[in-house]
């Protein structure tokens, strides 16, 4: 395990337990090898409504291109924010060559929840994320990310298990492999939903829902599920298990005040 080398794509943010900052900090307890390279740093959670961001596509360039000269590969590249087209299209072509000694490319499609796109993003965003799906090994969208992509309506009841699989093979027809929807409801149900590639399985995987939200909760449950999947367990499993120790940690800090500040882990 220690041997896994992880690296983590997306912004960087200075206040809060979010992004590639909190998923390092779960990945780097469980004896991986993280590395980093961030889309922006921005100053706080975008849910603040107001906040500062320096995009980092130059010093990317740079870094790519001296790590092809250093010869570093990677196990396992986690996407998660991305600030631009630009930035899309050089890490489609690194993952794309890391691909070719076996790495595995996990995409977080971050940009919306609850029915909306974040503050600042905008249609431009969903395009662009709609082309990187078809780099990634498994696409992590949150349910309305997931509409968004799908170009599928939103409601906050949620949907029928035949809406689910129809979401499922619109990604699929961008380019997904395995898909799993975060955060979905079906028949009022909450669920996590998707496809896995390896088996050829529609999923269908009911967890306990703890009623509070935190920011950065796709963040812990990307981090964690990678440690699962990487342990050698099955999509479905490691669903089962994120979900399940997920849902334990909301239990014991669902009394913290700010929760814009993100799960502690």
């Amino acid at each position: 395990m220690t041997n896994t080398k992880i690296l983590l794509v997306g912004d960087f943010v200075g206040y809060g337990r979010l992004a590639i900052g909190a998923q390092a900090s779960v990945l780097m307890r469980k004896g991986y090898s993280v590395s980093y390279l961030p889309t922006a740093l921005v100053s706080n959670n975008f849910c603040y409504q107001q906040y500062a961001i320096l995009d980092t596509t130059a010093y990317m360039w740079q870094t790519l291109d001296i790590w092809r000269k250093l010869g570093f590969s990677f196990n396992l590249i986690s996407i998660g924010f991305i600030a631009s087209d630009e930035q899309a299209d050089m890490l489609s072509v690194f993952c794309n060559e890391q691909k070719k000694s076996g790495a595995l490319v996990v995409l977080d499609p971050i940009m919306a929840d609850n029915g909306s796109l974040y503050s600042g993003i905008g249609e431009e965003t969903v395009q662009r994320l709609r082309r990187m799906i078809g780099i990634s090994d498994i696409t992590l969208p949150n349910y309305t990310e997931a509409c968004y992509l799908a170009d599928h309506p939103y409601s906050k009841q949620g949907m029928k298990t035949e809406e689910a699989e129809e979401i499922v093979n619109k990604l699929r027809t961008f380019g997904a492999k395995s898909i799993l929807i975060t955060s979905a409801k079906i028949d009022g149900v909450p669920h996590v939903v998707g496809y896995d590639d390896t088996t050829k399985e529609y999923l269908r995987i009911p967890y306990r829902e703890v009623p509070v939200e935190f920011s950065g909760t796709g963040d812990i449950f990307s981090a964690r599920l990678i440690h699962t999947l990487v342990q050698g367990k099955t999509l479905k499993a490691s669903a089962q298990i994120t979900m399940e120790k997920l849902s334990a940690l909301i239990d014991t800090y669902q009394d913290v005040e700010n929760k814009l500040e993100g799960l502690p882990y």
